[in-house]
């Protein structure tokens, strides 16, 4: 298939992991890392472990557009009181050491060249699988019992990593896009018609021609043997009850699909929460 061939990579390539800091509390250690992207570049992520020996499940987890490494750290640190280990890594977008220095335009024009990069999402996909390559060579990682969770533009590109990854037992995949490329095309949210109007006609159809290979509709049906669990939340304004339904209507069994009355960043519903934790614990012990 064309567009699992562009998600390949070389997993002989050195991991180059590397710890930085460390914070040990009473029952866990959460850990600042690095690791090597085959596509360029270092991975910051936070590894968060248990106290003990292990082996341990693992959550792999990827933030949503507007959030970071940090973004998923408290669910992790709760993970890590029960046993569970987690790996939150950044998207390539966060990973400029100049981006502070800019000036606002400057920041702007630059967030613009990476959402027209289709090679910035392919590679989230490459360095959460090299996440995966890392955690399973990892002596008290239980490689039979990993998830993948993701929020957004974590849930988005979770969906292809779905379908061309099958070392995961279940994923969780919070307010996700099934077409992003149609997203752009077509919806009325405020950053969708600014990307649009600011790209020459050109520019932006050559973008969705890229783009639309990558959209997780097709790639989502390919999941199973692995579990999913879709989040959605009532009246999204990112993310349309059209999207959503087309997403979950086309994921492959068995999955399941919960909707909440909140906004996009699941703000205070700990209602999501509880539903997602209980649902990670039973899938993964």
């Amino acid at each position: 298939m064309k567009t699992k061939s562009r998600i390949e990579y070389d997993r002989s390539l050195p991991f180059g992991f590397e710890e930085l800091s460390s914070i040990r509390k009473d029952e866990y250690t959460i850990k600042d890392v690095s690791y090597l992207s085959p596509l360029g570049g270092k991975v910051p992520a936070y590894y968060v472990v248990p106290n003990g020996e292990g082996p341990f499940p693992a959550v792999i987890f990827m933030h949503p557009g507007q959030g970071n490494k940090t973004t998923f750290l408290y669910e992790a640190e709760d993970l890590a009181s029960r046993g569970i280990i987690s790996l939150l890594i950044d998207a390539p977008s966060n990973r400029n050491p100049l981006r502070q220095a800019l000036s606002e335009e400057q920041q702007l024009a630059l967030i613009m060249e990476e959402i027209v990069d289709v090679e910035k999402y392919i590679q989230i996909v490459v360095d959460l699988q090299r996440g995966i390559d890392l955690l399973v060579t990892l002596e008290n990682v239980d490689a039979n019992r990993l998830m993948y969770i993701g929020h957004s533009l974590g849930a988005t590109w979770g969906g292809v990593l779905a379908g061309v990854e099958k070392r995961l037992k279940a994923y969780v995949l919070m307010a996700g896009l099934s077409s992003v490329s149609e997203w752009h095309k077509s919806s009325d949210h405020p950053f969708s018609t600014f990307i649009r109007h600011h790209l020459t006609r050109e520019r932006f159809d050559q973008f969705i021609s890229a783009l639309e290979y990558l959209d997780a509709i097709h790639y989502i049906k390919n999941a199973s043997p692995a579990s999913l669990y879709f989040q959605f939340v009532q009246d999204d304004v990112f993310v349309s009850r059209n999207q959503a339904e087309g997403y979950s209507h086309a994921a492959s069994l068995p999955k399941k699909i919960a909707w909440y009355e909140t906004d996009h960043h699941f703000t205070n519903c700990d209602a999501a929460y509880q539903d997602r934790l209980q649902w990670i614990i039973r899938e993964l012990k």
